[in-house]
């Protein structure tokens, strides 16, 4: 800031006369404190309430009596001021006057000024050296560290260099979340790479609450000396701001051991290969594929007789290119297919989250695993298509205070818009079409028309027009669920029957699979009391089919058993489901948790 600084000689009793001019308007009292730092005076006091202040003056004096400066603000209105480049201990007094735009002038005491004593400077330079050691991240930042927020962010990165034993290249992204009060998260997966996420594994499991206050405890008093003055914050403010940060990160730190031990049970129930994005441009189609957990053996690429052999690596990222004319993907493992997936028609890059939603965008930009995509206003809630009648059926779902323009795209071609209405509860949209296409795979984009009238893609699924597929959101706007019946005009609730159709029949009994705990195969019998037409499946935590035993199949009444291995699965939570529909009634729908151990 620049300074100039014009010398009044005067009587300190009559210096306000000669500096403000003699008139008659009264002067009301304001606190003025000056706090000594090395080679610095940190000066503090209050603005007035309910005033605007227009001017700020602040004077100081080596000896009180002979001499006063004008420290020129540039015309800031503050509440602080750091006089620095201080090159003497003597002691300094320091006054102040501020004048509000209705014409009221504040003034600090006369008769008992503000006064402190610089520390010598050298004092900087001896406590950064000494320092050094402790906190590297710290000292070597310092010249950079210009408020309290600066300064928590680094001496955080100096906690994890002492007590981490990896490198997180996302440590600013780590820094936020935890230090900020006002950001909130889901999931870690969302914001770390998976290798980042298993490098925290270290953090979480070893945090104690002790431990870290002790640190932070010894760390703001020890830096104190060399980077108070430079935040602008006083000693009972610095004591503050301490505390504060302690309060947050026990906050943070104890929702985090909940989200963290969710995102690592999570990905025990993936398997252990994923397509995690799909990109084209001019030069081909790249697949990019992560791979979770040790040494596997015999991953391949396929469409029909065509194949690509994998290099199998450890919890890495790979970028696969492969033939144009591909129009779908499937991934295999040891011989047993994986995910399938058509391969995008247009210029983009397909981002796919590892609970199987997906974000087409059209500009490149870096990829990187997600466990969710970002909730939108407005989202795909349910999907059916017809492959003997090529019928294809979409509801939409959401919200907005204002009407928005969404449109429903097949590839690159507009199905479909309106003008959704605004309003304070969740509105529903169906619709259906008869589709007349040769093609075999194809996307779905739900899409938003922006403020420069561009269509923007919300969120896309895939279509397979061979197969005959129903999906919904369960619950609505919930995860993607593949049902046997159709929800289409009610709500996503497999388990609630239409009013009419209160009474529930007993249609089987499901039974605990058995050994539960297993380590190889499992078990999984039931009976079914009367005929029906059931559907038996496998799935993951996150509701994806892995095994499906039946599949709308008319049963007798009898006894009924499955053998499930999970040789290819990783260990984890996983679920046996059945369903039954007979007569006139909604389809029954019961679950069993399994879990595997290897």
């Amino acid at each position: 800031m620049n300074r100039n600084r014009f010398k009044i000689k005067a009587l300190g009793i009559l210096f306000p006369l000669l500096l403000f001019g003699a008139d008659d308007r009264e002067s009301e009292s304001i606190k003025l404190e000056a706090h000594s730092g090395p080679g610095s005076i940190l000066l503090t006091w209050d603005l007035p309430e309910n005033e605007i202040v227009t001017s700020i003056q602040i004077l100081r004096s080596s000896d009180m009596m002979s001499s006063y400066e004008i420290i020129d603000l540039d015309g800031l209105i503050t509440d602080r001021y750091l006089d620095s480049d201080l090159s003497s201990d003597d002691l300094i007094f320091y006054r102040l006057e501020m004048e509000t735009l209705a014409g009221k002038v504040f003034s600090s005491s006369q008769q008992t000024p503000a006064l402190a004593r610089s520390k010598p400077a050298q004092h900087l330079v001896d406590t950064a050296s000494e320092l050094e050691l402790l906190y590297p991240v710290t000292v070597a930042a310092r010249s950079e560290v210009t408020d309290i927020h600066g300064f928590k962010s680094v001496i955080f990165h100096d906690f994890m260099l002492n007590y981490f034993p990896y490198e997180i290249s996302q440590m600013d992204i780590l820094q936020m979340v935890l230090l900020l009060t006002k950001i909130d998260f889901d999931s870690f997966l969302d914001i770390l790479t998976i290798e980042n996420f298993k490098a925290c594994e270290f953090l979480f499991a070893a945090y104690e609450t002790t431990e870290m206050e002790e640190y932070f405890d010894n760390a703001f008093r020890e830096l104190e000396p060399l980077l108070r003055q430079q935040v602008l914050l006083t000693p009972k403010e610095w004591y503050q701001e301490k505390v504060e940060l302690v309060k947050i990160l026990d906050r943070k730190m104890t929702a985090a051991l909940d989200i963290y031990a969710d995102d690592t049970a999570f990905l025990e129930t993936l398997p252990p290969v994923r397509i995690t994005g799909m990109a084209k441009d001019s030069n081909g189609i790249n697949i990019t594929l992560h791979q979770f957990t040790d040494q596997v053996n015999s991953i391949e690429l396929h469409m029909h007789e065509e194949l690509l052999s994998l290099p199998s690596t450890k919890n890495k990222s790979q970028t696969i290119a492969i033939s144009d004319h591909w129009d779908f993907v499937d991934l295999q493992v040891a011989g047993y297919v994986i995910q399938t997936l058509p391969v995008v028609n247009e210029d983009g890059l397909l981002t796919i989250s590892l609970d199987d939603q997906y974000l087409f965008s059209d500009t490149f930009n870096d990829h990187q695993t997600m466990r969710s995509i970002p909730e939108e206003d407005f989202q795909l809630n349910e999907i059916a298509y017809n492959a003997g009648d090529q019928k294809l059926a979409v509801e939409i779902a959401g919200q907005a205070d204002w009407s928005t323009e969404l449109g429903l795209f097949i590839n690159d071609s507009l199905l479909w818009a309106w003008n959704s209405p605004s309003g304070f509860e969740i509105s529903f949209v169906d619709s259906n079409w008869t589709m007349q296409t040769s093609k075999n795979f194809g996307w779905l984009h739900l899409c938003q028309l922006d403020e420069n009238d561009m269509w923007e893609i919300l969120e896309s699924r895939p279509l397979n027009f061979n197969e005959t597929f129903h999906e919904s959101k369960v619950p609505d706007l919930g995860t993607w669920t593949t049902l046997s019946f159709s929800s289409f005009g009610e709500s996503n609730d497999i388990t609630r029957a239409k009013e009419h159709k209160q009474f529930i029949p007993e249609i089987f009994a499901l039974y605990q699979n058995y050994p539960n705990p297993f380590n190889a195969s499992t078990n999984i019998t039931f009976d079914l009391l009367e005929e029906a037409t059931v559907s038996l499946y496998v799935a993951d935590a996150r509701g994806r089919k892995l095994q499906v035993f039946l599949e709308e199949i008319f049963l007798e009444k009898g006894f009924y058993s499955f053998d499930w291995s999970a040789e290819y699965q990783s260990s984890g939570v996983y679920f046996i489901t059945l369903q039954a529909q007979t007569g006139e009634y909604l389809p029954v729908v019961m679950s069993r948790k399994m879990i595997y151990l290897k």
